[in-house]
Order: structure tokens, then C-alpha cells, then sequence
């Protein structure tokens, strides 16, 4: 059964559009990449709230983890700054994000 990893991400409220547009442009890679069912990146709706929730479905932990050693992930996940230091943020996002792994439990179908 599918997995779903989520990523909450600090994004300031200037750069809300900058931050999904860059998201759009580095999904364009996931498309067709074995075991990959679904994205969606997820804006809060209280102007209070600076996390956003990265979602991502996958067949199972196996493509997850074939995705997390590609290249494609490499350059959208740089691990260090462009002189080696380790980012404070990464592309306008607080590089403390908080990664999570679910099992599907249970799916209802909405659309009857």
C-alpha cells in the first residue's frame, strides 16, 4: 500500500509565491518517476500561520528512498551553501523542516 511523506517547512509570508513557483518548477521531475503517485504543497490559510506542508504519495518506501538518492533530488535539496557551509535556509525556506512517514490506514473515496 502507498506511503505519504509529509515535510512542514517555515515560508515567510513574503515569500509565499516565489516558494511555490519554485516548487512547481522542481516537481516538473517527479513526473514519471517510478513509484511516485501525488504531490501537493499545502499554504496555511491564517495569515498568522508561516508553515506550509509538503505532501508526497509513493508506492512504497522503496521509491521513496530511490527518489531521496536521485539526482533530481540532489539539485532541488542542496545539502550545503555555495561555499560548502550548511544553509541557514534553503531557497527562502527555514532548512529546519520536520519530516514525517505515514502508512495509508484507511482511504475514503470522495468522489461518489
Amino acid at each position: 500500500m502507498s506511503i505519504i511523506v509529509t515535510n512542514e517547512i517555515t515560508v515567510p509570508a513574503e515569500r509565499g509565491e516565489a516558494v511555490a513557483a519554485k516548487f512547481k518548477e522542481n516537481s516538473q521531475g517527479l513526473d514519471g518517476r517510478d513509484g511516485f503517485e501525488g504531490f501537493e504543497l499545502c499554504r496555511p490559510t491564517s495569515p498568522d500561520d508561516d508553515r506550509w506542508l509538503v505532501i508526497t504519495r509513493w508506492r512504497d518506501e522503496a521509491a521513496y528512498e530511490a527518489w531521496r538518492e536521485s539526482r533530481h533530488y540532489g539539485h532541488s535539496h542542496p545539502k550545503t551553501g555555495p561555499h560548502g557551509e550548511k544553509p541557514k535556509t534553503v531557497k527562502g525556506v527555514d532548512a529546519n523542516s520536520v519530516v514525517r512517514h505515514y502508512d495509508i490506514a484507511l482511504t475514503v473515496d470522495g468522489a461518489n
